[in-house]
């Protein structure tokens, strides 16, 4: 029936059906034509909630324990202050 209003089956999810847990981030530094890449990898093996929150970065062949906090800074994220200076002697901050 046309008269009838469409309802979206996604729409009466509650919220928590769209939250996720972080599990790893790729990250790349370099340009298009190269670069590196490593990753941060939450350890999801344990079933201890303590140990629930312990990352690792993997890098070529070394991994070592990573600090999650720090996540936006080794992303590049985050804000960043810039300096632009001009030709002509002005800087922009």
């Amino acid at each position: 029936n046309s008269d009838e209003m469409y309802v979206d089956p996604l729409s009466v999810l509650p919220d928590e059906d769209y939250e996720y847990r972080l599990a790893g981030v790729l990250v790349h530094h370099g340009v298009a034509q190269g670069g590196h890449y490593y990753s941060f990898i939450r350890d999801r093996t344990s079933n201890n909630e303590a140990q629930a929150d312990k990352w690792f970065r993997f890098d070529d062949d070394e991994v070592s324990p990573f600090d999650p906090s720090q996540i936006e800074l080794e992303c590049f994220g985050g804000k960043v202050k810039k300096e632009t200076k001009w030709p002509n002697g002005s800087v922009n901050t």
